[in-house]
Formats: C-alpha cells, structure tokens, sequence
C-alpha cells in the first residue's frame, strides 16, 4: 500500500498499455495471414498452419513479439527495482533503464536470456517450476540491479 503513492502504478500502467497494444498487433497479423482461414477444431488447426500463409504469420509474429519483448524488457528491467529502492519518477527509471541495457547490450541480453531459460523450464512440470523460479529470479534480478548500482 506504500508503494500505491509512489511511480510504480504508473510504470505498471504503461507496461499494461504496451501489453495490450502488442495483443492487438498479435490478432492483427493473425487476421492479415489467417483471417479467411477455417479452423474448425483443435486436431485440424494445427494444419493451417504449415501452409504459406500460416508460416509468414508465425515468422511475422514472431518478429513483432520479440521487438515488443526487447522494447519492455529494456524499460524494466531497472526500472522496476529502481522505482522500489529511489524516489525517482517513471520516465526517468525507464529512459535509465533503457540506456543501461543499450550500453550493455551483450550482457544484458544475455541475463534476458537466463531469464526466458530457467522460465521455459519451469514451466514444463506443469507450471509448478514457476513457485521456485519466479522468486529466485526476482531476488536475482535485485542483486544484479544492486551490483549495478553499486558501480555507477
């Protein structure tokens, strides 16, 4: 409840607006490659598909989803921790968020990448990996924005 005063909210709210723009982009390129497409039940949808058109929207998609995923991910990664250890506003927690990670692209991506991994596996017994990782990773990602502070 602290916290409902301070700029979090409004991070949360443009993370939020990001999220439901990048789903409608997603059912977008879905109707531009798939839209006249029948897709009658689950056993015969995954056929559609495989064709030409099914191919280009999953590659298009996939290039949408992965600038969206790079474009938020550069915006909170800091500024999340951030905005809960300083009184600092959004926009600058963001715009300091994002020029870390663009001055340390390589490193960056690569924790990104620790992340998208030790989350892909916990998922696979059935999400339950989730109620270890999430919080491992959560107070991970607050040691590395710790050490990163620490040097600047």
């Amino acid at each position: 409840w602290q916290q409902s005063r301070r700029q979090l909210p409004s991070i949360c709210a443009i993370i939020i607006i990001v999220f439901l723009f990048w789903f409608f982009l997603g059912h977008m390129i879905f109707a531009l490659f798939l839209g006249h497409s029948t897709m009658t039940n689950i056993s015969s949808s995954p056929e559609v598909f495989l064709t030409a058109n099914g191919v280009t929207m999953l590659a298009v998609g996939s290039a949408v989803g992965a600038i969206f995923a790079l474009l938020l991910y550069m915006i909170t990664v800091l500024s999340l921790p951030l905005l809960l250890d300083r009184e600092v506003d959004f926009v600058t927690a963001m715009i300091t968020s994002f020029s870390y990670v663009q001055s340390n692209f390589v490193l960056m991506i690569l924790w990104a990448a620790g992340i998208a991994a030790a989350t892909f596996v916990a998922m696979i017994p059935g999400f339950l990996g989730l109620l270890l990782v999430l919080p491992l990773l959560g107070h991970a990602s607050w040691h590395v924005y710790r050490l990163i502070t620490a040097r600047a």
